[in-house]
């Protein structure tokens, strides 16, 4: 008989430190929209048909942002019920 662990046999835990792989994405892209925010915070008039909306500069652009990924998702959601 040889000396080998069984194939089953439980790996050792897996460090739990903060810098692993799965905390990299998650960190850059929070740094990303505190850069963002901060350098879009002066007001923007916005014209909305007939109302004026007056708000900061990345408000107005998250909120666009989330429209799109909203009107994208709704389109995809269609192509795959046909």
């Amino acid at each position: 008989m040889t000396d080998t662990p069984p194939r089953n046999a439980a790996r050792p835990p897996a460090s739990k430190a903060w810098y692993q792989g799965r905390w990299v994405l998650p960190a850059v892209l929070a740094v990303l929209v505190i850069v963002f925010i901060l350098e879009n915070r002066d007001p923007v008039t916005i014209r909305l048909l007939i109302p004026v909306v007056i708000m900061p500069q990345w408000a107005a652009l998250t909120i666009t942002l989330a429209l799109g990924l909203l009107i994208g998702a709704l389109l995809v959601r269609r192509r795959r019920a046909r």
